[in-house]
């Protein structure tokens, strides 16, 4: 994975965006919770159109990122 240097505008909105998560949830680790959980969700996707379009999808397990045929 790599390193990503955010310019101000961009920090501040992912800060916004925090805010909002937390205030959606109610404390930051609800918001982190429900976020793992969406990411699991995305991931299980993923893994699910891999298997069914095996030439579409590579999924490895290192620490390159998936490739798109």
């Amino acid at each position: 994975m790599g390193t990503y240097n955010l310019d101000t505008t961009t920090k501040a909105e992912l800060h916004s965006e925090a805010q909002k998560l937390i205030a959606k949830y109610g404390s930051p680790v609800d918001a982190v919770e429900a976020l793992m959980a969406y990411n699991c969700e995305l991931e299980t996707q993923i893994l699910a159109i891999a298997h069914r379009y095996p030439g579409l999808v590579a999924i490895s397990f290192d620490h390159t990122h998936p490739t798109v045929a």
